[in-house]
C-alpha cells in the first residue's frame, strides 16, 4: 500500500510538473493545506442571483476537483466552481460557499472537464489578473476567458412583474495566447490575429492550416493549430 501511495504521489508530481514530489491531501477539515486555504478565504454573504436572469458560473453545480499550489501541494476531492461575475473560484464547505483566497499561489485548478490558471493579461495599456480556462497547453497556451456583468433591460410593466425592467447576466467570451510567464494577450479567432502573435512560424502554420483544412474560427481547429505550433517549436 505504501508503495502504491508513493507511486501515486510521483505520478501527480510528473503530471503537474512540480519541482519535487507533490504532497497530496484529500479534502477534509484536518489537512494542513486545506486549513491554510480555509483561513485565506472570504465568506460569500450575498451570493444570491435569484433576481437576475441567467447565471455567472462555469458549471452552476459544484464539481469535485483538484487544486495544485506552487509549493507542490495538491488538494483533491474538493467541491469547486468558477464564478466569472466575481472572477473567483468558489468552494463549498459545511454548507457554506467561500471564495478561494490568494489565487496567485495556484498553479492550476481542475474540475469536471475544465482546467484553469490564474494569470496576468493585457487589456489595452493596463495589466490585469484573472482566471482563464486552458484550451491548449504548452510553451504557448491558448486561453479562454469569460467575464460577466449585470445589465438592465426595459420591459413593459405588468401587474406581475412589479416593474418595467429586468436584470440579466451578459457574458463576454474572449481568447488569449500566453507565452511562458509573459502576460496573456487577447486575440480574435483569425489567421491574421494568430500570426501576429506567432510570426516566426507563419509559413509552417499556413501550410498546416491548408493541409488539415482548418477553420480558425472554430475552437477545435484553433486548439489543433496551437498544439501543432507547440510541437514544432
Amino acid at each position: 500500500m505504501k508503495i502504491k501511495t508513493a507511486l501515486a504521489g510521483l505520478l501527480i508530481a510528473l503530471l503537474f510538473g512540480a519541482p519535487g514530489l507533490a504532497q497530496v491531501f484529500n479534502h477534509n477539515g484536518t489537512n494542513p493545506k486545506f486549513q491554510e486555504m480555509f483561513h485565506k478565504t472570504t465568506l460569500y454573504i450575498n451570493n444570491d442571483y435569484a433576481n437576475i436572469e441567467g447565471n455567472p458560473f462555469v458549471d452552476k453545480e459544484f464539481q469535485t476537483g483538484t487544486l495544485q499550489f506552487k509549493d507542490s501541494i495538491v488538494v483533491s476531492d474538493i467541491l469547486l466552481r468558477l464564478n466569472h461575475y466575481s472572477d473567483q473560484i468558489e468552494f463549498r464547505e459545511n454548507n457554506q460557499i467561500l471564495g478561494l483566497g490568494n489565487p496567485e499561489d495556484l498553479v492550476q485548478v481542475q474540475f469536471g472537464a475544465h482546467t484553469f490558471i490564474y494569470s496576468d493579461y493585457k487589456e489595452g495599456n493596463k495589466n490585469k489578473n484573472g482566471y482563464f480556462e486552458v484550451l491548449a497547453n504548452g510553451n504557448v497556451k491558448l486561453l479562454y476567458r469569460r467575464e460577466s456583468i449585470v445589465k438592465r433591460e426595459q420591459v413593459p410593466a405588468s401587474n406581475y412583474s412589479g416593474g418595467n425592467f429586468k436584470d440579466y447576466f451578459r457574458t463576454a467570451r474572449e481568447y488569449y495566447l500566453k507565452t511562458g510567464a509573459e502576460p496573456a494577450h487577447k486575440i480574435i479567432k483569425s489567421q491574421k490575429s494568430v500570426f501576429k502573435f506567432l510570426p516566426e512560424k507563419e509559413t509552417e502554420l499556413k501550410k498546416y492550416i491548408k493541409t488539415q483544412h482548418l477553420r480558425i474560427n472554430k475552437d477545435k481547429d484553433l486548439i489543433k493549430l496551437i498544439n501543432y505550433y507547440n510541437s514544432i517549436s
